[in-house]
């Protein structure tokens, strides 16, 4: 019975290793778009560093989780890991902290200063 939890708890560690950085990856990416879609003057009226500051970060996150994703590195987080000597999982939070703070803070900050998008209001 234990060998079966075993086995199973590996093969749930294997998909999450492998879909974690496609998903984080895609998440930045989304917020790449939508820092270098807003305007400048947005970042300096809500006092959240600039623009040019989180369109660098999240480029820097895409770069770093999709890499793991990309097939020519062969190990993924293990191949990112073992490159940095050990500073890879330590990249990828850094990586996943900053994702969580553009969305929660500064995306939901611009996102209330200019009002809904797309609908109209009724």
């Amino acid at each position: 019975m234990s060998q079966v939890l075993r086995e199973g708890f590996d093969n749930g560690v294997s998909w999450l290793a492998e879909w974690l950085p496609r998903v984080l990856c895609l998440f930045a990416l989304l917020g790449l778009l939508d820092a270098a879609t807003t305007r400048e003057d947005a970042f300096r009226a809500v006092d959240k560093q600039t623009k040019r500051f989180w369109v660098t970060v999240l480029t820097l996150v895409v770069v770093v989780t999709g890499l793991p994703s990309a097939r020519y590195l062969g190990g993924g987080w293990v191949a990112l890991s073992n490159a940095f000597n050990g500073l890879g999982f330590l990249l990828i939070l850094a990586s996943l902290v900053a994702t969580i703070i553009y969305y929660v803070d500064v995306r939901a900050t611009l996102k209330q200063m200019r009002g809904r998008r797309g609908w109209p209001r009724r």
